[in-house]
């Protein structure tokens, strides 16, 4: 039986969570992530905050940036809240603030939310994640792209799921509709609509990624995971004394 596995973003090492994770029989990957923490599946993902870095980040932007690329590169994104939620009131002056706050990026990007009191419970929350998403694969892109000597089928798959928010399912079906990579890159936004599971917002986005200048595009690659993690050579095993 393939035990449950889990990408874990790099600087997430020093919280514990991974180490109990292994404890609890998940195979840990550590990787370089530009968006989330934990990826579940090639659906879910986690942004793992603790209660002081929630609050930080809503005064200082940085959890609507980050809602919008989670919610961008997965479909079932989470919030997962790691500390005693009494805090808040001694670390926030104006309760309605940082409620209305946190209304407004599960409202506008829906972000599912997970409460948890410490490390421990992080990692059972996450373990049970993985099990009730049934993730027997990890997300293909995270794992890097295919060697030299795959077949050309499975590199040309690689390459197409690269595109923003595209992945392997969409991969497949653009190229069962349009018949090569090549004539993926050159439909038109339009055209990138019209085809099942992609429709105008996802289109657009491809659009302006292949159709930016290389800065602009930077910016929009760092925004997806999928783009990202496929550059990656490999992934390291957690190593467990």
């Amino acid at each position: 039986m393939i035990p449950p596995r889990v990408v874990v973003d790099e600087r997430e090492r020093q919280s514990g969570v991974p180490e109990k994770l292994s404890g609890l029989g998940v195979r840990v990957y550590f990787n370089r992530l530009p968006v989330a923490d934990y990826i579940i599946s090639p659906e879910v993902a986690v942004e793992r905050k603790s209660i002081s870095d929630l609050i930080s980040s809503i005064y200082d932007g940085r959890l609507f940036i980050q809602a919008s690329e989670i919610s961008s590169a997965y479909r079932k994104p989470y919030l997962l809240v790691e500390g005693d939620v009494k805090e808040v009131s001694n670390q926030v002056k104006n309760l309605r603030s940082y409620y209305g706050a946190i209304a407004s990026v599960t409202m506008a990007y829906g972000l599912r939310i997970i409460h948890t009191a410490d490390a421990q419970e992080t990692a059972v929350a996450l373990a049970e994640l993985l099990q009730n998403s049934k993730a027997g694969k990890l997300p293909p892109a995270a794992i890097g792209a295919p060697r030299k000597g795959k077949e050309l089928a499975q590199q040309q798959l690689y390459f197409v799921s690269a595109l923003p928010g595209v992945g392997l399912k969409l991969a497949k079906r653009l190229l069962t509709r349009v018949g090569t990579p090549r004539k993926v890159i050159n439909l038109t936004e339009a055209q990138f609509a019209m085809v099942p599971g992609v429709g105008s917002k996802r289109g657009g986005k491809i659009s302006r990624m292949l159709d930016s200048p290389m800065m602009d595009v930077l910016a929009i690659v760092l925004s997806s995971s999928a783009v990202f993690t496929a550059l990656a050579v490999s992934l390291e095993p957690m190593m467990m004394l």
